[in-house]
Formats: structure tokens, C-alpha cells, sequence
């Protein structure tokens, strides 16, 4: 059995939080849900409908907003929410940047303006220092055909996702295998280099997560898809390495091919006190905001707009555990064996799992099992041209994969 927006919007009335306020009946808020998920299986002159909307009054709005936002700008004449008034609205207001506002009378539900946000509300989920205002009012974002999420400000409260109701967010980049999955070479390049050494794990994580989010981030604004590749360091200095991958356009060992690395110990050194002993950690780095610090920070980020650059290129980019770029274009071997089964995690841990047919996805999806069946201690991520993505890994001799959880 399927859930629609009915269910869910039963399920939110169950499950709101205390702030901010709902302040919707049931029939008004099935009728909003339901005009948005009819909205998203439209498409606006061949682009997927998508968009965020914020269900209050304008003076509620205002109320909401800080001292630096803009003002929503309000419509002379409120329109009908309809499905075509809300497709022919979507490219006015950009998913990432600005929100519909609509608010419900006793007749109907009616847009009556749009708000300019700015894309600092992605902070915590795309990378980058989290100095976003939060906008505490109910939202429903569309985030794809037939996918909903409904947020009391910026907590979700639940999600309509393949006709399932869902109230939790899958982060993988929280969770405890693919920090083992990690580890292990991050310790390993950091006790090879001194500054690298100062550093704690988190700071080398959290950085190195914050990178990645903002690659895939991009990589998904394009449209395109793609597919990166995350292999132990030792595979390319294997005489077999050939028989897993042949790389298009192949990176020549050095500076430029390390930059990631090299920006990194520029950093440790930019946080540290000069003595060549003080440690630096996450907490240290979220509190320094001096020029050199920023634009370290910045370059950091450039790398992030490199590998999406790549990713654009037909094949995968790889990418070794150190965050070394190895080449792009990468093409796994189509003679290698994958399970006629693989699972999808359930659970950030995937200790909950459910079967799947291998060969129900497309060519990007068998060649990332291909790729960690072949090679256990790598990762694959596989950004679908609908924007969903998917980690695909090794767990114990079954290959496991895991739906990013993302609100943009």
C-alpha cells in the first residue's frame, strides 16, 4: 500500500512540533499537500518542477524574517494555488534561493507573494560555516516528482518519498562505517605529514564531509548525474589495478594532483599558534574567521568545484582515501562479476536491510557494484540525473547501499 498526501498530512498533524505552530486543519492541509505533490509530476518547458513554499499569512512571514533578509515581495492580485500557478511559478523561484508564500482563507488556499532567501539556508547540509537565519515557519518542500518533505522551520517533521512517509533524515555522512570506511587513511597521511598530525579527527572529517557535500551539491545542480569512485590509496601501486578500472584521463603524481592535501596542512598551520605543537580542532576552526583562515576555507571549496567539473565527463571520477585526485572518465571493467542481489540499507548502519534486484538500476548503478565488489575497502557514489543520491559500499561481503537523505 502507497501513502498519499492525505496520510501524510495526518501523520503531520500527529507528529507537529510545539514552534513554530502548525495553525492549519486537517481538510486545508490535505488540500495544500495535495496540490504541491500534483505539482511536482508536472514538468515547466522540460524542467522538473521544484520548489519551496511557505504556508503563512505575510504578516507571519515578516515576523520571521531578521533584520538583514529581504521583504517578501506580495502580489497586487493573490493567485489560486493550483498546480499550473505553482509549475509556472517554480522557475521565478529558484528551490535554493527563494520561496512561494501562500496562506489559506476560509474560501482557499492563495499565493499572494514571494520571499528571496538566499541559499545560506543549505548551510548544514551543503558545506560551509552554518550562519543561516532560520525561517520558522511551516514549509513543504518539493524536492522531485512525487516527493514531498514538511518542515516545522528547518526540522523535518516528515517526507513523502516513493509512497512511503518517512520522519527521519539519512545523513550517511554521519554514520559510524563510513568513518572506519576512512579512518584508517586519514590517520595514516596525517601522521606521514607534522601539521597534518596537530589536527584532530573531527577537524579532518568534518572538513573533508564539507568538500564532498559541496561536489555533490553542484554536481546535482548541473543535472547531469555522475559517479565518483573512492579507492585505498595501495590500489594503484597494484600490478591488477588495470582489471578494476581504466582511467580515461589519468592525474600525474603531484603538487597539483595533492592540492587538497596541501590546502589542508595550510590550514592546520593558519589555526595553529605559531609553535609548531598547538593542537587544532573543530572548535577552534568554527570560531577563527580571520582572512587567511576564510580564504583557505575558500580554495578548500574550489576543490569541491574541480571534481563536479569532472564528474560532467562521461565515466567516474576517482578519487583515492586521502582525497588525492587520481583521474576522471573512468570506466569500471564490464568483465567483472557483481551479486545478482543487493540491499538497501534501511538504517544509517544498515543493520535493517531490504533485498533488491542488482539489475534493476541503470549502467552508473552496476558499475559502482562492480567497482565494491571488486574492491571491498572502496565507496561509490552514484548522483542520478533526477538528483538523487546513492552511496554504495562493501558491508561485510554484501554490497549495501544508502539514500542520501538531502533537502535541496
Amino acid at each position: 500500500m502507497h501513502a498519499y498526501p492525505t496520510q501524510l498530512a495526518d501523520f503531520l498533524l500527529d507528529h507537529w512540533p510545539e514552534t513554530p505552530p502548525l495553525g492549519l486543519e486537517r481538510r486545508p492541509l490535505a488540500e495544500l499537500l495535495s496540490t504541491c505533490f500534483q505539482a511536482s509530476l508536472t514538468r515547466e518547458e522540460g524542467r522538473t518542477v521544484r520548489f519551496r513554499l511557505a504556508a503563512a499569512a505575510p504578516e507571519r512571514v515578516i515576523a520571521a524574517l531578521g533584520r538583514e533578509d529581504f521583504l517578501p515581495l506580495t502580489f497586487s492580485e493573490a493567485l489560486p494555488l493550483t498546480l499550473d500557478n505553482l509549475r509556472h511559478l517554480s522557475p521565478a523561484a529558484p528551490f535554493h534561493s527563494s520561496i512561494v508564500c501562500a496562506s489559506a482563507s476560509a474560501n482557499a488556499w492563495s499565493i499572494w507573494g514571494v520571499l528571496h532567501t538566499g541559499a545560506d539556508w543549505l548551510a548544514p547540509t551543503w558545506g560551509g560555516r552554518d550562519h543561516h537565519h532560520p525561517l520558522e515557519l511551516p514549509q513543504v518542500h518539493v524536492v522531485g516528482p512525487g516527493r514531498l518533505s514538511v518542515y516545522a522551520g528547518e526540522a523535518l517533521v516528515g517526507s513523502l518519498v516513493r509512497g512511503m512517509i518517512e520522519a527521519t533524515t539519512s545523513d550517511v555522512f554521519n554514520s559510524e562505517w563510513l568513518r572506519d570506511l576512512f579512518r584508517a587513511n586519514r590517520r595514516r597521511f596525517a601522521n606521514a605529514e607534522d601539521e597534518l598530525g596537530l589536527a584532530d579527527d573531527a577537524l579532518m572529517r568534518v572538513i573533508a564531509q564539507h568538500m564532498m557535500r559541496r561536489a555533490l551539491f553542484l554536481i546535482r545542480q548541473a543535472g547531469n548525474g555522475g559517479l565518483i569512485l573512492f579507492a585505498d590509496p595501495d590500489l594503484f601501486e597494484r600490478a591488477g589495478a588495470g582489471r578494476l578500472l581504466k582511467l580515461k584521463y589519468e592525474f600525474v603524481s603531484g603538487e597539483a594532483r595533492e592540492r587538497y592535501r596541501r590546502l589542508m596542512r595550510r590550514l592546520v598551520r593558519t589555526l595553529g599558534d605559531g609553535s609548531g605543537r598547538g593542537h587544532v580542532n573543530l572548535e577552534r576552526f568554527l570560531k577563527v574567521e580571520t582572512p587567511e583562515v576564510l580564504g583557505v576555507e575558500k580554495s578548500i571549496f574550489e576543490v569541491s568545484s574541480l571534481i563536479a567539473a569532472l564528474a560532467d565527463v562521461d565515466g567516474a571520477v576517482v578519487i583515492d582515501k586521502r582525497l588525492e585526485l587520481v583521474g576522471f572518465g573512468a570506466e569500471v571493467s564490464g568483465e567483472l562479476s557483481y551479486p545478482d542481489t543487493v540491499w538497501q540499507a534501511l538504517d544509517m548502519e544498515a543493520e535493517r536491510r531490504a533485498p533488491e534486484a542488482a539489475n534493476a538500476v541503470g549502467t552508473r548503478h552496476r558499475a559502482a557494484y562492480r567497482f565494491v565488489t571488486a574492491h571491498p575497502q572502496g565507496l561509490a557514489i552514484v548522483i542520478s540525473h533526477d538528483g538523487i543520491v546513492r552511496f554504495v559500499a562493501n558491508i561485510g561481503g554484501d554490497v549495501v547501499y544508502f539514500d542520501q537523505f538531502l533537502n535541496w
